[in-house]
């Protein structure tokens, strides 16, 4: 795997705080918690997908688009009833 530098400006208080804690491996914290970050923000979106999807599956089941119009020409529809 390949790595790059990344840069990271923090004030001068939290500069000092830091090295006063020089047990802690800053890199790898900060590390850590932009893979958990990025890892938290998948799990939220492919949630977020799929219950998408099964809302869905369940408007197509009560025949909401039955008309045999195409799916935006419906959510244009919708869209002007609101105005």
């Amino acid at each position: 795997m390949e790595e790059v530098t990344i840069s990271l400006r923090v004030d001068k208080e939290v500069h000092k705080k830091m090295k006063l804690h020089d047990e802690i491996n800053w890199s790898a914290l900060l590390r850590k918690s932009i893979i958990k970050t990025i890892e938290d923000f998948d799990f939220i979106d492919k949630e977020r997908a799929e219950k998408a999807a099964l809302s869905m599956d369940k408007l197509r089941k009560v025949n909401a688009f039955s008309s045999g119009k195409e799916s935006v020409h419906v959510i244009r529809e919708w869209r002007n009833r609101r105005k």
